[in-house]
């Protein structure tokens, strides 16, 4: 089974489409998705009620220490406020590919990248498009600020 596969299933225990589901529901999914073993344990506490992620942090608290943190992480672009203990400092030495995966769903809980899978392929790509847009405009506006600090300057 692939991520694509496992990221369906969890999307399906919510009764709904992924893509009806709030960009904090991708993310986690997007995380929970990637490891098989944690899948299978957080297939028990997902529900159309949501992810109960006490119930999973306690299901997986014989898991390495990456995997924990991936999770509280999850958790945490979730929920958007639950108590994370993961510091920048643990992100950064997370190692690939869980660092990548962190990244990626930060963009995702924050709607920059929308996760996609075609019917007819066993892999999740993110389309990325709305951050490119966002970027575009962000340096549009940056190009005017020193237009108009130039115009001002001269005069």
């Amino acid at each position: 089974m692939t991520q694509a596969d496992r990221f369906r299933k969890l999307a399906a225990l919510t009764k709904g489409s992924h893509n009806n589901d709030p960009p904090s529901y991708h993310a986690a999914f997007y995380l929970l998705s990637h490891d098989p073993e944690v899948c299978a344990a957080a297939c028990r506490y997902i529900s159309v009620d949501g992810i109960s992620f006490t119930g999973l942090q306690r299901a997986i608290r014989d898991f390495d220490d990456r995997t924990r943190q991936v999770v509280d992480i999850a958790y945490n672009l979730f929920s958007w406020n639950s108590p994370c203990k993961v510091t920048p400092f643990d992100i950064s030495r997370l190692g690939y590919p869980y660092m990548e995966l962190v990244c990626n769903a930060c963009y995702i809980a924050a709607g920059e990248f929308r996760v996609v899978i075609e019917p007819d392929k066993a892999e999740i790509t993110l389309d990325n498009s709305h951050y490119k847009e966002n970027k575009r405009i962000y340096h549009q506006f940056e190009q005017m600020g020193r237009t108009v600090a130039a115009n001002m300057a001269q005069d």
